[in-house]
């Protein structure tokens, strides 16, 4: 099963490991810093490329529903994957009470 972090949790851990699986006209819109653009699709289909089975992984969409089904895929297949709440919505929300 996979886990799940919030936000401000994430931005504790050093160096995190972060995937956006939206489609990349919406990562070009904007993106949590420091995150690498798979979507959903491709990262499901070649997960062996793309991951290894010995990190951890912080993943979000726009609301945290796409992600949540790569997760569950991906915990499935024994990778550490980290769900990352509220997805991208939450990122421009705390983004906006931070300024």
């Amino acid at each position: 099963m996979y886990k799940k972090i919030k936000l401000t949790e994430l931005f504790k851990i050093k160096d995190p490991i972060i995937i956006d699986v939206r489609e990349p006209d919406e990562y070009r819109r904007g993106c949590i810093s420091k995150a690498t653009n798979i979507p959903a699709g491709t990262l499901v289909d070649n997960c062996e490329k793309y991951l290894s089975i010995h990190k951890k992984y912080y993943i979000y969409c726009e609301t945290s529903l796409r992600s949540m089904r790569v997760c569950e895929f991906l915990s499935d297949l024994g990778y550490d994957v980290y769900l990352i709440e509220g997805g991208y919505k939450e990122w421009l929300a705390i983004k906006e009470i931070l300024k």
